[in-house]
């Protein structure tokens, strides 16, 4: 993997979540109660981070935590596993943050969280107040804003996503675009799709096309009306 880096060394790159994967899988939570599941998913938060410093890309942007005990089931169900309090939950990922976050200034390196989709009530840091609450406790992590998932998430949670948007307006370092039915995370093509007119009120230099299963053509239409909605 770093060979093929290396080979490429002239692109930019920006390192997400779970990179470089680990040899054996498991679901992050940075909001574990169980120790030695929130310290695995800090440590490798921190290899992303000495991976960013070793070849230099922008930013390194990670998911939330999850209202468990230990993880989350393979598809991020909860599948019978209880709730912890959402105070116990903020406090061990404001503690995992932290870490990260020192190990990040260390090395140079930008960090950002993302917003979630609320797909069931273990997911943290999908409303509007929660990000106020933790960029007054941390207002050196960015945000990386995910259009799909905010789409989701004010529709289940009935809140306005501009409300949202003003509320991280100005700590915004990433944008993920994407389009959905506003009840499931389809990461659809975002061409004409509802989400565009928001788009075009963020000041940001990282936008990332999240489709899926698009081939060439289409990537590159997408790539084309999101730069002339840009201008």
């Amino acid at each position: 993997m770093e060979d093929s880096i290396k080979r490429y060394s002239h692109l930019n790159y920006i390192i997400h979540n779970y990179f470089p994967p680990v040899r054996a899988p498991f679901i992050m939570n940075l909001a574990a109660q169980d120790d030695s599941i929130r310290e695995k998913s800090i440590e490798l938060c921190k290899t992303a981070i000495d991976f960013c410093a070793q070849f230099k890309p922008r930013l390194y942007s990670f998911h939330p935590g999850f209202r468990v005990k230990e993880t989350l089931g393979s598809n991020f169900e909860i599948d019978g596993r209880m709730l912890v309090s959402y105070e116990d939950a903020f406090c061990k990922f404001a503690k995992s943050v932290e870490e990260i976050s020192k190990h990040a200034r260390s090395k140079g390196v930008n960090i950002a969280l993302e917003n979630l989709e609320h797909k069931n009530d273990a997911y943290m840091m999908t409303r509007p107040e929660e990000f106020l609450r933790f960029l007054k406790i941390f207002p050196e992590v960015g945000v990386l804003l995910d259009l799909g998932h905010l789409k989701i998430a004010s529709r289940k949670l009935n809140f306005k996503p501009m409300n949202f948007l003003r509320g991280v307006r100005e700590s915004i370092a990433e944008v993920h675009i994407h389009e959905n039915d506003g009840a499931k995370d389809l990461h659809l093509e975002p061409i004409n799709g509802d989400l565009i007119e928001m788009l075009a009120s963020i000041d940001c230099k990282v936008i990332v096309l999240e489709a899926r299963g698009l081939n060439m053509e289409r990537i590159l239409l997408n790539l084309r009306f999101l730069e002339e909605t840009l201008r």
